[in-house]
């Protein structure tokens, strides 16, 4: 056995490292996590496994997204022990370094040389778009757990790439028409110069549109580092609009979020925006600034339904700081590969097996109802408008209004 390969094998079934240790110890960005820590024996070749390729951003701006879909997953594969369809399950995980060419290197990886049965992650919409080719023409399964590129649920839909998390229409669309009748009807839009920030600004600024509003600017920042937000915040100020609509997440929400309280416009401009602005993963960092801000998204921290009390509680114990919506896309990924795998007893050769699995998909979620729409391939789901507010001395996003169900178009009708 080379040290390489035992190096391997220790990783893969010793829960002593932690993320970052494991990434550091087996080099290149690989990170491999055992998930039952059962096992000892260097000798894993008569053991029936399933083994989950994993694509995050471990690095860069986007790292705490990787980090939250990742424990997320944790979470939910704890609760059944680490087994599917009688097989020791374990995870390869890769950092995409939310770089297209690279995701493309690591997928190649953990298809062709570490024969995964299937792979999933994938934060950015760059990064989904460029690797929809390699796994349609190789008819290999990818679960998208966050990215949201419209074009994945409607010109760019494979039979084998389905998404557990949302469309970028999704959160966007119902909130524009709520942004009208509930709070102006006129509007400035700000979001960074990529595809994701293209596809929400259209989804709202249709509806907002169609429902009778006025688009009076439309400013794109650059991807992915903002800069200085100063300039983009100025020109917000100069056209003194009634209302902001923005999408940004990550550090560039922070930057944002914090440059337009300092200037002052907190108080006389209302925002209303995706509600990765204001996810619980940059709240802390945004503080007071943030307080007031409306946002819509498939998830709250404070819903009330059994599964999400259960999850949140779980999360807070484990990593010491509240859940947000991408744990809980983790969480709700691990449950549908989970669940596919045994519908198809293991056999993960099985494509019309696991495809039919997922068009039936129907669940209760932290998010509230789940279930996969067979035409989009993307989750039908409760899209809620929030507030962020003080609850006992914290910030927290609080539902004041759950607009219901969505389901994507499934084509470009809609925005």
């Amino acid at each position: 056995m080379t040290t390489k390969s035992k190096l391997y094998k220790t990783l893969l079934y010793d829960k002593q490292f932690s993320r970052r240790e494991v990434i550091k110890l087996s080099g290149a960005g690989a990170a491999i996590y055992g998930l039952n820590s059962l096992l000892s024996s260097c000798n894993t070749s008569q053991i029936p496994q399933t083994t989950i390729g994993l694509l995050l951003p471990f690095s860069g701006i986007y790292a705490s997204l990787g980090e939250s879909i990742y424990n997320g997953m944790r979470i939910y594969f704890d609760e059944i022990q680490n087994k599917v369809a009688g097989n020791n399950l374990f995870i390869i995980a890769e950092d995409t370094e939310m770089k297209p060419d690279v995701a493309q290197q690591k997928a190649r990886k953990l298809i062709e040389q570490d024969n995964v049965d299937l792979v999933t992650g994938i934060v950015s919409t760059g990064v989904l778009y460029g690797l929809r080719d390699y796994f349609h023409n190789n008819k290999k399964f990818l679960i998208c757990s966050n990215a949201g590129g419209n074009k994945i649920s409607r010109e760019m839909k494979s039979p084998y790439i389905w998404r557990s998390s949302f469309s970028n229409w999704q959160p966007n669309w119902p909130l524009g028409i709520w942004a009208y009748e509930n709070v102006a009807t006129k509007v400035f839009v700000s979001a960074p110069d990529y595809g994701a920030g293209h596809n929400m600004v259209d989804a709202f600024s249709n509806s907002f549109q169609s429902a009778g509003g006025k688009i009076i600017n439309k400013q794109f920042t650059p991807f992915p580092s903002m800069g200085d937000p100063a300039p983009y915040i100025t020109e917000i100020q100069q056209s003194r609009p009634q209302m902001v609509y923005c999408f940004y997440s990550g550090s560039s929400a922070v930057s944002f979020i914090n440059a337009y309280h300092d200037f002052g416009l907190s108080n006389d401009i209302p925002i209303v925006c995706s509600g990765f602005t204001v996810e619980e993963d940059v709240l802390p960092a945004q503080g007071s600034a943030a307080l007031g801000i409306k946002s819509g998204l498939h998830w709250a921290l404070s819903l009330d339904n059994p599964a999400n009390i259960n999850f949140v509680k779980k999360y807070k114990n484990l990593y010491d700081h509240n859940a947000n919506v991408f744990a809980v896309q983790g969480y709700d990924t691990a449950k549908i590969i989970a669940e596919m795998i045994n519908e198809v007893q293991g056999d993960s050769d099985n494509t019309n097996g696991m495809i039919n699995y997922l068009k039936q998909v129907n669940f209760e979620s932290p998010r509230g109802s789940f279930g996969l729409d067979a035409n989009s391939q993307n989750p039908t789901q409760n899209i809620y408008v929030r507030e962020v507010k003080e609850i006992n001395g914290n910030l927290q996003n609080v539902v004041i209004e759950n607009l219901g169900s969505f389901t994507d178009p499934g084509n470009n009708s809609l925005g």
